[in-house]
């Protein structure tokens, strides 16, 4: 895996809205797939993402449809997942997002992102008005 790939891979979990964002030039480097699927390794502290064309059996897939010109991200939400990695990690407050970065293996369309890479990203301040 070369560094500019481990450099673009990034994913945002957002404990507030239980949402994890994958952002689109990840998404790329995994080759566009159909489907993804989120595994956590608990021995590495790791969260693996698995890119297909087609459902994995046996496996919990998230459909993507993502509109490369428009959209910077792909969202999904799973509060299951979100919990275990609160459960790992510790510490987290739910007011917050947390950035990985990662690195990806191109030819097995699979993305790494330990959690020794976990940042916090503070919200942006709320205006006067509502929905800011």
């Amino acid at each position: 895996m070369n560094k500019e790939n481990s450099m673009a891979a990034r994913l945002t979990i957002d404990l507030k809205r239980y949402r994890f964002r994958l952002h689109k030039k990840t998404l790329r480097l995994l080759g566009h797939p159909n489907y993804i699927q989120f595994i956590i390794n608990t021995e590495e502290l790791c969260i693996v993402i698995l890119g297909s064309d087609k459902p994995i059996p046996g496996g919990t897939a998230n459909r993507i449809v993502v509109d490369f010109s428009i959209k910077g991200r792909e969202e999904f939400c799973n509060s299951t997942l979100q919990a275990e990695i609160v459960k790992i990690y510790g510490g987290l407050d739910f007011q917050y997002s947390y950035r990985l970065s990662g690195e990806i293996d191109e030819t097995n369309r699979v993305a790494y992102f330990y959690l020794n890479t976990l940042k916090k990203i503070e919200r942006r301040p709320t205006d006067d008005r509502k929905g800011i």
